[in-house]
């Protein structure tokens, strides 16, 4: 069994569509699972139409029906017509579904209805992807992930139940004579059966348990680009291929915000030692970037060159106590709770005898709120509109690349890691 995972960047037109089909079919020999995102950024217009709702409190029609009129459009013109009366039929009922949720007020719990709204971007796509892989000949069976990956009940952001999952995969993905499963990425449920996420741009997480649980062979995300790169190919025209990562290196670039794949990816395979690889979608000829298990004595242990790693809308929070006192470690239980109930991750933090500073991204719908609270108990300063950059591997000449001339709020520096925090 091999696990493909295809995102939303490159399902976005039904020409997409056949190159699916096209790599599907160099596979034929093989048993797969497919796991798919939500298609084109519809999952951004899901969450459009769920914060029109929570701001102008009435459904949005307009934005409904261009999620609507989206798929539909799509499937015109992936079907023949003797076939679009029945995907046109199926389209519907889910779209039935969704408008059933509005009819009635929604809860006040925005992230209990992100999940229970926003999923319906992976139902809509594996829909169609199931309908016309079938039409295409291949022999498939669609899964509805929400009743095979169990999890708690944190919305937006849930957590595995490992145990009632895995036992539920190997009961759902036992047909050995079945050329091809397909699901939906980036939703589960919790034990009561209402539909969670684990966390944005998880069906990467997805791929990743469904191949732990069946012991695959091999992972392959099928991204846009040739591979993984040593800088983000969007941000700069100066980044090379990286053919060959160890599990520890990837972990350390996901750690620190590459764009690689979902954080929590890695290392479900690296427990059981599954190869993952990173190829293009277009070029699916092109070898990509192996991650595997290669020993720190090996010449691929570390890249060869510096990895650049760059996070936008950064903002640096710095807390001091009100009477200017050290900062103690009942001070740091303090902000380290609050960081824990407004779920906000830190991705660089540094002390000083009487203050505290913590570099966050800012996210409008819960940085405002936990400064509040904070200046209950501190003085609180902060700067914002920041970038942090991050340099694995560096040289002198790499940090001189990426900080000249420019104002540095924060520096951190390790035996192969620089971090900084800049205008």
């Amino acid at each position: 069994m091999k696990v493909f995972k295809f995102g939303g960047g490159v399902l976005k037109i039904s020409s997409d569509f056949f190159q699916l089909f096209n790599i599907l079919n160099e596979y034929k020999d093989d048993n797969l699972i497919i796991v798919v995102s939500a298609l084109n950024k519809v999952t951004n217009k899901f969450e459009n139409l769920l914060n029109a709702y929570f701001s102008e409190n009435k459904f949005n029609e307009e934005l409904f029906n261009i999620i609507k009129s989206f798929h539909f459009n799509l499937a015109e013109e992936l079907f023949p017509a003797d076939y679009l009366t029945e995907i046109n039929q199926k389209l519907s009922d889910i779209f039935r579904e969704i408008i059933h949720i509005f009819s009635e007020p929604l809860s006040n719990n925005y992230h209990f209805e992100y999940d229970r709204i926003v999923s319906y971007g992976e139902i809509l796509s594996s829909a169609l992807i199931f309908e016309f892989l079938k039409s295409k000949g291949l022999n498939c069976q669609n899964k509805d992930i929400r009743k095979i990956i169990i999890t708690d009940s944190v919305h937006k952001e849930a957590e595995i139940n490992w145990d009632k999952t895995t036992n539920i995969i190997n009961q759902e993905f036992s047909d050995d004579t079945l050329q091809l499963y397909v699901t939906q990425g980036f939703i589960a449920s919790d034990i009561k059966g209402y539909t969670t996420t684990l966390g944005r741009e998880g069906s990467d997480f997805t791929a990743s348990v469904l191949a732990y649980a069946v012991n695959s062979e091999e992972v392959i995300f099928w991204k846009e680009t040739d591979g993984i790169y040593n800088a983000d190919p969007a941000k700069t025209d100066d980044f090379v291929l990286l053919p060959k990562l160890s599990y520890k290196e990837s972990l350390e670039q996901t750690f620190y915000g590459a764009k690689i794949l979902h954080p929590k990816t890695i290392k479900p395979l690296q427990n059981k030692k599954i190869p993952i690889f990173v190829k293009s979608f277009y070029e699916a000829d092109k070898r990509g970037t192996q991650i595997t298990d290669i020993s720190k004595f090996s010449k691929d242990y570390y890249p060869g060159t510096p990895i650049f790693i760059i996070k936008d809308n950064q903002i640096l929070i710095s807390v001091s106590t009100l009477d200017f006192s050290f900062i103690s470690e009942g001070n740091l239980g303090n902000i380290f709770t609050l960081l824990s109930e407004y779920r906000i991750k830190v991705n660089l933090m540094q002390s000083s005898a009487i203050s505290f500073s913590l570099c966050v991204t800012n996210n409008k719908y819960k940085i405002p709120f936990f400064i509040e609270t904070l200046k209950k108990q501190f003085k609180v300063l902060y700067n914002n509109n920041l970038q942090l950059v991050t340099i694995r591997h560096y040289t002198t000449e790499a940090i001189n690349k990426s900080i000249k001339d420019r104002e540095i709020l924060l520096s951190q520096l390790s035996r192969r890691t620089a971090r900084y925090v800049l205008k």
